[in-house]
């Protein structure tokens, strides 16, 4: 029930943002190519305590449909949907397609999802062990520019604002782990030719969370970028283990750890750890090992191309306004989404 309540409070907040959308409905397409069998992380899952959980296969006897989805999925933000509904199913996989994004907003953080679906069961991370989530996408990013800079201006002062964005803050398909209680989040971004990981809490003005999170607890930040081949399936997964004292979160693509940091939190400059620069953060955070107890997934389209801390009200001096033109320059995505799993190790339940 509170997972329940935690999400519609986050829905109301940013739908009330973003607009009312109309019902989507499916969209007939060329089916697409099938994704390879899932390389997540590995697990026993014959030892006592590991549950493995095949989420989302998108194929079913008879044929996926919409109906099918939205019963495992919840649209959070319809996005380019709203446009047009590219939403395809091919009794394999998830397919969706937005080229170029037209959907935009100079506000918050409600530019950033271009479609986003949340999924309908929570999933309890144990007390001691870890919950991993995996899924297989393949993306094309038609329209990104390498060394693309993004304009805009500080509101406040007027003067100029310019950074250089990645190929997945222009346009990527993204996964993600959430933990609306906290603001918690652990992404992927996969874009034509590059992936990266991301780590970020988000303020409770944008989760609707009852714990009050501001400038002091709140970050985004990019940990690793790498290349990938462009437009085949690559499985990405994210894996929480917390034991009795601390927690830790790792980023997986194909099989191989790309991204692990420790006291989840807590953001990377304040650890003084290696990461990408984007973006430093404005206070210390604080260590969620305790309050993370809850989590649920999602997939979607996703553009990242505002300045830190995204026009929060409580720091005004770094509010910048970036406009239309300057958020939608001919870039977008297509992507297909297969094989949704969730593994949950338990070190508490004692092998017999």
């Amino acid at each position: 029930m509170r997972h329940v309540l935690i999400v519609t409070a986050a829905l109301t907040a940013l739908l009330a943002a973003c607009g009312e959308h109309p019902t989507p409905s499916e969209v007939d397409a060329t089916s697409a190519a099938a994704i390879g069998t899932t390389r997540a992380p590995n697990a026993n899952p014959n030892r006592a305590g590991t549950t493995v959980i095949v989420y989302d296969s998108f194929q079913k006897p008879g044929g996926y449909t919409l109906a099918d989805y939205t019963a495992k999925w919840s649209a959070f933000t319809l996005g380019e949907m709203a446009v047009q509904d590219t939403r395809h199913f091919d009794n394999h996989t998830f397919s969706i397609s937005a080229t170029p994004f037209r959907t935009g907003k100079d506000s918050s953080v409600f530019d950033h999802a271009k479609y986003t679906a949340l999924s309908n069961q929570a999933f309890t991370v144990p007390e001691i062990g870890s919950i991993t989530v995996s899924i297989d996408i393949a993306v094309q990013t038609p329209g990104t520019v390498l060394g693309h800079v993004v304009h805009g201006t500080y509101v406040q002062s007027g003067a100029p604002y310019a950074a250089m964005v990645l190929q997945g803050q222009q346009a990527a398909a993204t996964f993600h782990m959430i933990d609306f209680a906290t603001g918690q989040l652990f992404d992927w971004f996969v874009s034509g030719n590059t992936a990266f990981t991301l780590i970020e809490r988000l303020p409770s003005s944008v989760t609707g969370s009852a714990e009050h999170v501001g400038t002091d607890k709140m970050y985004t930040q990019i940990i690793d970028e790498v290349a990938i081949a462009a437009g085949v399936p690559h499985t990405v997964a994210i894996r929480y283990s917390r034991d009795r004292h601390q927690s830790l979160v790792e980023y997986f693509l194909d099989g191989k750890r790309v991204s692990k940091v420790d006291h989840v939190g807590i953001p990377l400059d304040r650890q003084r750890v290696k990461y990408s620069g984007i973006y430093p953060s404005l206070g210390p955070g604080e260590l969620l090992r305790d309050k993370m107890n809850s989590v649920i997934i999602a997939h979607g389209l996703f553009s990242l191309l505002d300045a830190f801390p995204f026009q929060h009200p409580d720091a005004p001096a770094l509010n910048v306004s970036v406009p239309m033109q300057e958020r939608l320059f001919g870039q977008g995505a297509r992507a297909r989404f297969a094989n949704v799993v969730v593994t949950i190790e338990d070190k508490t339940v004692k092998d017999r």
